[in-house]
């Protein structure tokens, strides 16, 4: 790709190697050792996300963990590629470290917290090597780390947060605690107040900043925002988040479900992707007072990125057959077209311009479902091959976004298919390489798998097909 530059005013800096995860470090297993003997810790988690941003790994004693930390923990790679229900779906040419061996799982020890909601309980983040002591290109934890590290190379910094809504549900019926919809009623919040104090209670206490509770339009729906955080840590944001929403609701005889489509009545539940840029020195990259949209050259092209790439995102954005349903039957704010407005919320990307440290920009595409590692990769590859290929920014959208008599030509509606948004990441070449092969061939085949599954269950009228794979488990 070579070395570029970004204009005069923005940042100027050449695109390098992509970094390597630090190593375990003999302060970090002192601090963690001091903090399991205060806290009577005796079983740690070891976890990793897999495909479709599911928790997955197992638990040991905290006695083995701080033996073997340094040296890390041969595991199963074949979950790392696991579709929700559990199952692995066949693959030609399948890496014999998924087929038949496993890997070392690495702990990032800056990664280690208490589990406040299971007494004597820890966890930690694992990142999966192979033999020769490199990150396998399959974990989507790694893939977002080079996507980070591609944008520290150039100077830039990303700091982003995922809003995710997720529907509460009763875990013996699968349906949700409240019947009707709540529109934001203050009267669901006083009923579940106890939970959901302990839901933010849990959330404050594995490092997440909660903003506010919002309670959404549907039934038993609430979302907690947190703060932005900077580079991969937004994407361990989203992973603590979920993992902490499910257990406390778990606890309570709850399913907390992130599917983005649970029920065919609900609009949709949302896991909107908030980000913007800074240089090294936290000077904001997306602001430009002396333009009248307040929007610099960088965030035009960055967006113009997002927009180009849009089509092959919904497969990251909505990634299962279930997710996708959010397209067939929208709400009145799920986007519909590759498309952006100032403070529009029927349009994909939606931009907020109302000063220097409160612009960014709102990638709606994402629904509750996906992964939040592949969030954050797939918007820095999309917006940097915008700002290298300096492409051009399509006409705002000033009214409904949905309506195709807005003056935008070629606009074409995203596909409510599975099958449709797997072509759309196959046709998209640069995704595809900056993604990587290694990763790349797992993912598509996987949507390949969930493609075949979906048609045998139209074709033999499986109605309970989304359900039965899904919810329970997004």
């Amino acid at each position: 790709m070579g070395v570029f530059s970004i204009w005069k005013g923005d940042f100027i800096m050449p695109f390098g190697r992509t970094p390597v995860p630090a190593e375990c470090g003999a302060d970090g297993i002192v601090r963690i050792r001091a903090e399991i003997a205060e806290k009577t810790i005796k079983f740690v988690f070891l976890e990793y996300c897999d495909l479709h941003g599911i928790q997955r790994g197992r638990v040991i004693t905290s006695e083995r963990f701080l033996h073997d930390a340094k040296t890390g923990f041969m595991m199963s790679a074949i979950s790392l590629i696991r579709l929700p229900t559990g199952g692995v779906p066949s693959m030609e040419d399948m890496p014999l470290s998924v087929k038949f061996n496993g890997l070392r799982f690495l702990p990032d020890l800056a990664t280690f917290k208490i589990v406040p909601w299971m007494k004597g309980f820890a966890s930690v983040i694992v990142d999966p090597r192979d033999t020769n002591g490199k990150c396998v290109g399959y974990s989507t934890r790694w893939v977002a780390r080079v996507q980070v590290g591609r944008l520290k190379k150039y100077g830039v910094q990303i700091f982003s947060s995922l809003e995710y809504e997720f529907a509460v549900l009763s875990a013996n019926t699968l349906k949700p605690i409240h019947n009707k919809a709540s529109g934001h009623l203050i009267k669901h919040f006083l009923e579940d107040w106890d939970y959901l104090e302990e839901l933010y209670d849990g959330l404050q206490n594995m490092g997440l900043e909660v903003e506010q509770i919002d309670s959404e339009g549907e039934c038993a729906v609430y979302e907690f925002p947190i703060k932005p955080s900077k580079g991969l840590q937004a994407g361990d944001d989203g992973f603590w988040l979920k993992k902490t929403i499910r257990e406390v609701s778990q606890n309570r005889g709850y399913l907390a479900s992130f599917s983005s489509k649970p029920f065919p009545e609900f609009g949709g539940l949302s896991g909107h992707f908030n980000h913007s840029l800074k240089d090294m020195s936290g000077r904001m990259l997306f602001y430009n007072g002396n333009r009248s949209d307040k929007m610099s050259k960088t965030m035009r092209h960055w967006l113009a990125g997002l927009i180009h790439h849009a089509p092959a995102m919904v497969i990251f954005g909505c990634p299962t057959a279930s997710c996708l349903r959010r397209l067939a039957s929208p709400s009145r704010a799920t986007p519909l077209y590759p498309n952006w407005g100032i403070d529009n919320r029927r349009c994909s990307f939606r931009v907020q311009n109302h000063a220097p440290e409160n612009t960014y920009i709102e990638n709606r595409i994402f629904g509750a479902g996906c992964n939040p590692y592949l969030a954050l990769a797939v918007n820095i590859a999309a917006g940097l091959d915008g700002i290298i290929n300096e492409l051009p920014l399509p006409e705002m959208v000033e009214g409904d976004g949905h309506s195709t008599d807005n003056g935008l030509p070629g606009q074409q509606r995203f596909s409510e298919k599975l099958v449709d948004a797997v072509e759309a990441l196959e046709n998209d070449t640069v995704l595809c390489d900056a993604l990587g092969e290694e990763f790349i061939r797992p993912y598509l085949n996987a949507k390949r798998h969930e493609c075949d599954r979906e048609m045998e269950a139209i074709r033999s009228g499986d109605s309970a097909f989304y359900d039965r794979n899904y919810l329970p488990y997004l």
